[in-house]
């Protein structure tokens, strides 16, 4: 029979066990909605007729006193919508980065600069455009600089942020790239030719172009902002191309 020494008996006998983790909640962090029916054709719809909405209250562009007043709250109504649909998203595309901010600017004053003498280029070889822009601007003055201002601006928020962020968007995820730009680019038009003119159209579909294809290359919602920011307001409020 073998004697054990008692420090080693003691040391064998089982001490309190420790109690057992609960094992950790599954946390289900809720996808953002735009994220998680992207390819819902229930999106796209919203979308489109954001897009349709816009296209035929801008009819009333040259037949109300103010179509800001009339634009301006229906763009609130869509940054509404975008922001439920894309909140998440929202944040990454207008992340502020170099070349987004840089490219911006750029653009933006660059398109600035480039448009007067462009238009004074048109104006001679198409001397009835001049006509056309006066009666645009005409439409485009019935309200004073400081009641107009804030409109433009929220309006041109709303607009990056349906043609060039939320339908931009929901269309990669159901076509290739080029296709869902053009189709982006193809209803910012359609849209602006509410005002029934081709002038307008013409500019929407070459801006709408040069601002779809920054939001593309720099994969940021930030640059077209920034020149759009920037082009629209001094080119219809505050130097008007009849001006100069």
């Amino acid at each position: 029979m073998s004697l054990e020494h008692p420090l080693r008996a003691r040391d064998r006998e089982p001490g309190p066990q420790p109690e057992p983790r609960p094992a950790p909640e599954r946390q289900s962090a809720a996808p953002a909605p735009i994220e998680g029916s992207a390819a819902s054709p229930r999106v796209l719809l919203i979308m489109l007729g954001l897009t349709v909405g816009w296209g035929l209250l801008m009819q009333r562009f040259g037949s109300t006193g103010n179509i800001y007043a009339v634009m301006g709250p229906f763009a609130l109504s869509v940054l509404l919508v975008v922001v439920a649909l894309s909140s998440s998203k929202l944040a990454i595309w207008l992340r502020p980065h170099r070349r987004g901010v840089l490219s911006g600017l750029a653009v933006g004053v660059a398109m600035t600069l480039a448009t007067y003498p462009v238009y004074a280029l048109l104006r001679s070889l198409v001397p009835e455009i001049e006509h056309h822009v006066a009666a645009l601007y005409a439409a485009a003055h019935q309200t004073t600089l400081a009641a107009a201002l804030p409109w433009v601006i929220a309006i041109i928020v709303a607009e990056e942020l349906l043609w060039r962020g939320a339908l931009l968007y929901v269309l990669e995820r159901r076509v290739p790239p080029a296709l869902a730009m053009t189709i982006s680019v193809a209803t910012y038009a359609a849209a602006q030719f509410g005002t029934g003119s081709w002038i307008v159209m013409l500019l929407a579909l070459v801006c709408g172009t040069l601002w779809t294809l920054q939001r593309h290359f720099t994969r940021s919602l930030l640059s077209p902002l920034l020149a759009h920011l920037i082009w629209t307001p001094t080119v219809i409020l505050f130097y008007p191309v009849t001006s100069l």
